[in-house]
C-alpha cells in the first residue's frame, strides 16, 4: 500500500485553491483600485469642501470687513464653523492683520500648515455696476473709480489632518470588511460546488478501494447527478470488476488444481518415504540375520575355502547395505529431509582412519594407497561438522578410484587452509592412475544412475548413485566438488569444505554415562525381537559377549518378563517395529513400572532396521537410552553395551 506523503495535498484543497486564488487576486486588485479611488475622492472632497467654504465666505464677509463691523464678522464666522467640518476660520486684512478668528478648540497658528489643511480665499470689494439710465454725473470713473475688484482681506479655513486620516481608516476598514465578506462568500460557493464535483470522485476512489479489497460487485450507474466523464469511468470500473471476477474464478480454479497437485505430490512423496522406510526395514531385517550368522560362523574353525566363501558372502551383503544406504540418502537429499549432524571431531584422524579402512582392499588389487597432508594444519585439528557424511564422501571417492583403477596408485591429498579467525577450508583430492573419463562424459558423471559403461556389457558394478550423492552431500555441507581427468592416465576428484574450529575447552558430545556393575558378576540381557533369525543372532552375540540372555517376541511379552523377573535385567535390546505391542509403547510401560516401584531405570537400547531421520530422536523421547541400526555387528554391539554396563 502506497503511503501518502506530506507533500501530496488532497484534490479538494487543490481545487479550492484553484477556485479561490483568482478570487483572492481579484479581491486584492479591486481592493487596491477602489480603495485608492475612494481615498483620492475623499482627499478631493475634503479639499473641495474646504475651498468651497472659503470661497463662499469671502463674498459674505466683504461688507463686514469693509465696514469694520466686527460683530457681524464674528457672527458669520461662528455660523459657518458650526455648520461645517472645519476646525477654525481666520480673517485678515490686506496688511495681514487678524481681524476675525473662530475655532472649535485651541489652535497653534504657528504650526498650522503641519497640523491642518489650510484653504484660502481673498475677500474682494466688487465694483458697483451703474445702470444705463443714470443721471448722476459725479459718480463717474473720471473721479478716480475703476471697473476692477479691490482686495480688502483674506479668509483662511483650517481643517485638521486627522479628519482625512480618520476618513482614510474608515474607507480602508470598510473596504476590507466588504472584500473579506465577498471573499468568504465566494469561497463558500466554490466549496459548495467542489462538493458536488468531488463527491463522484470520492465515490470512485471508494469503489477502487473495494475492488482492491476483493469486492467485485458491479454497481448501477448514476447518470443524473454526475458528469459524463464520471459515468464513463464507472462503466469502465464495472467492466474491470467483471474481468476481475473472471480472473478470480480462473485463479481459484488454478489454485485448486495446484493444491490438488501438491497434495498428490505430497502423498506420492509420503508414499515413497513410507515405501523406502518399509523396504529399508524389510531388507535390513534379513540382512541382519545374514551378517550376524556370518560373524558367528567366522569365529568357528574353518578351512581356507570356507572362510573365503564367507568373506565373499559378507562383502556382498555389505555392498547390498551400501546400495540401500545410498538410495535412502539420495531420497532424503532429494526431498530436503536429510539433516546434517553438528558435532566435534578430529578432522585429520577421520581422514586417516577412513583411508586405512581401504588399505587392505587396495593391496589385494595391487594398488598403492598414499595419504599426504599439506597446508597449514592447526595443532588441534578438531572441527564442528558431520563426521559421518564427510567419511561417506571420502569413502565413496576412494572406493570409486579403487574400482576403476586396474594398476598403479591412488593418492589422497588433504590440505587445511585458514579462512577466518575460527574457520578452515579442507581441500581434499583423490586421484588415481586408472583409465580416466572421456571429456564428452564429464557433464554426466554426477547424474543419478549414470555409469561410464552402460548396457549389459559394462565392466563395473554399482548403481551409479555414488558420485551423484557425493556431489549433493558436498553442496549440502557448503562446499563444491570438481573433476579433472586425462583419458588413459587417470582422474582426480577434488572437493572443498568449510569447517568451524572447535573450542578446545568445550566438548559438544555429551559425557558417557557411568557403566553399571552386573548383578552377581553375570550380566543378564533381554532381547525383544519378533524376527526369529534376528532373535537368535542377537542372543548368540550376547552369549559370546558373556551375557545370560532371555528373549521375547513382542513388547507385551517383554513387559511381562521385566515385571515378573525379580532378579531384573542389566540391559534390554528393544526392537521398535513389532506386532501386539511395539518397542516404543513397551518402553513407556517399563519406565512407568520402574518409576512406580522405585527402581533404577534399566538401559534400553533400540535395535531397529528403521534408519530414517527422526527415528533415533523418537527412540530417545520414548525413554530408550541408546540406538543401534540393523544390521548389527558384534563390535558395534560391544561398543554400545560398554557405555552402559561393564563387560
Amino acid at each position: 500500500m502506497i503511503k501518502t506523503s506530506a507533500q501530496q495535498r488532497p484534490l479538494s484543497r487543490k481545487l479550492l485553491l484553484l477556485g479561490a486564488l483568482p478570487a483572492v487576486v481579484m479581491f486584492i486588485v479591486l481592493m487596491v483600485f477602489f480603495t485608492s479611488a475612494r481615498l483620492a475622492d475623499a482627499r478631493k472632497d475634503l479639499a473641495d469642501s474646504g475651498q468651497l467654504l472659503a470661497d463662499s465666505l469671502a463674498p459674505a464677509l466683504e461688507y463686514a470687513v469693509v465696514s469694520g463691523n466686527t460683530e457681524a464678522l464674528e457672527q458669520i464666522l461662528s455660523q459657518s464653523l458650526r455648520r461645517s467640518k472645519t476646525d477654525w476660520i481666520r480673517v485678515t486684512d490686506v496688511m495681514g492683520e487678524q481681524i476675525g478668528f473662530v475655532a472649535n478648540g485651541p489652535v497653534n497658528l504657528e504650526a498650522k500648515h503641519q497640523d491642518y489643511y489650510v484653504y484660502e480665499s481673498e475677500i474682494l470689494q466688487q465694483p458697483l455696476e451703474m445702470s444705463a439710465g443714470r443721471t448722476a454725473e459725479w459718480f463717474e470713473p473720471d473721479y478716480g473709480f475703476g471697473g476692477g475688484s479691490l482686495r480688502v482681506g483674506t479668509v483662511e479655513v483650517g481643517v485638521d489632518v486627522d479628519v482625512l486620516t480618520n476618513r482614510r481608516h474608515d474607507i480602508l476598514w470598510t473596504s476590507i470588511a466588504v472584500g473579506v465578506s465577498l471573499l468568504i462568500f465566494t469561497i463558500l460557493i466554490i466549496n459548495h460546488y467542489l462538493g458536488t464535483i468531488l463527491a463522484p470522485i470520492r465515490d470512485l476512489a471508494g469503489r477502487i478501494g473495494k475492488l482492491t479489497g476483493g469486492d467485485y460487485r458491479e454497481r448501477p450507474l448514476n447518470t443524473h447527478q454526475t458528469s459524463r466523464e464520471v459515468v464513463e469511468i464507472e462503466e469502465q470500473l464495472n467492466q474491470l470488476a467483471s474481468h476481475l471476477v473472471d480472473l478470480k474464478t480462473a485463479r481459484d480454479q488454478t489454485v485448486a488444481a495446484s493444491e490438488h497437485a501438491r497434495e498428490k505430490a505430497e502423498a506420492a512423496n509420503q508414499a515413497k518415504s513410507e515405501f523406502l522406510a518399509t523396504m529399508s526395514h524389510e531388507l535390513r531385517t534379513p540382512l541382519n540375520g545374514v551378517l550376524g550368522m556370518v560373524d558367528l560362523i567366522q569365529e568357528e574353525p574353518l578351512t581356507h575355502r570356507q572362510r573365503d566363501y564367507l568373506n565373499t558372502a559378507r562383502q556382498s551383503t555389505e555392498d547390498l547395505l551400501t546400495v540401500i544406504g545410498d538410495i535412502l540418502d539420495y531420497s532424503r537429499v532429494d526431498s530436503g529431509t536429510l539433516q546434517l549432524e553438528n558435532q566435534e571431531f578430529d578432522l585429520k584422524q577421520l581422514i586417516s582412519n577412513c583411508t586405512a579402512t581401504f588399505r587392505h582392499m587396495s593391496e589385494q588389487q595391487g594398488l598403492a594407497l598414499n595419504l599426504t597432508f599439506y597446508g597449514d594444519w592447526p595443532d588441534n585439528p578438531r572441527v564442528i561438522g558431520d563426521p559421518a557424511r564427510l567419511r561417506q564422501v571420502l569413502a565413496c571417492l576412494i572406493d570409486n578410484a579403487i574400482k576403476f583403477t586396474g594398476d598403479g596408485f591412488i593418492n589422497i591429498q588433504a590440505g587445511s587452509f585458514p579462512l577466518e579467525e575460527n574457520c578452515v577450508i579442507l581441500n581434499c583430492t583423490v586421484s588415481d592412475s586408472g583409465s580416466g573419463i572421456p571429456s564428452e562424459r564429464l557433464p554426466d558423471i554426477f547424474n543419478s544412475f549414470e555409469q561410464l559403461d552402460g548396457g549389459n556389457s559394462r565392466l563395473y558394478g554399482g548403481t551409479g548413485l555414488g558420485l551423484s550423492l557425493v556431489q549433493r552431500l558436498v553442496e549440502l555441507m557448503g562446499g563444491h566438488i570438481q573433476v579433472e581427468t586425462d583419458l588413459g592416465k587417470g582422474s582426480s576428484f577434488r572437493f572443498e569444505l568449510p569447517f568451524e574450529l572447535a573450542n578446545p575447552g568445550v566438548r559438544t558430545a555429551p559425557a558417557a554415562p557411568a557403566a553399571r556393575e552386573p548383578v552377581d558378576k553375570v550380566s543378564h540381557a533381554l532381547v525383544v525381537e519378533d524376527n526369529p533369525v534376528n532373535q537368535r543372532v542377537a542372543t548368540a552375540m550376547l552369549t559370546r559377549l558373556g551375557f545370560q540372555a532371555d528373549s521375547a517376541n513382542n513388547g507385551k511379552e517383554a513387559l511381562e518378563k521385566v515385571t515378573s523377573n525379580h532378579a531384573g535385567y542389566d540391559i534390554i535390546l528393544m526392537d521398535c517395529q513389532m506386532p501386539v505391542m511395539d518397542g516404543y509403547e513397551a518402553t513407556r510401560y517399563i519406565r512407568e513400572w520402574e518409576k512406580s516401584n522405585g527402581q533404577t531405570g534399566t538401559p534400553i537400547i533400540a535395535l531397529t532396521a528403521d534408519v530414517l531421520p527422526g527415528t533415533e530422536r523418537t527412540c530417545l523421547e520414548s525413554g530408550m537410552n541408546d540406538y543401534i541400526a540393523k544390521p548389527v555387528r558384534k563390535e558395534n554391539l560391544r561398543e554400545t553395551l560398554s557405555r552402559w554396563i561393564k563387560l
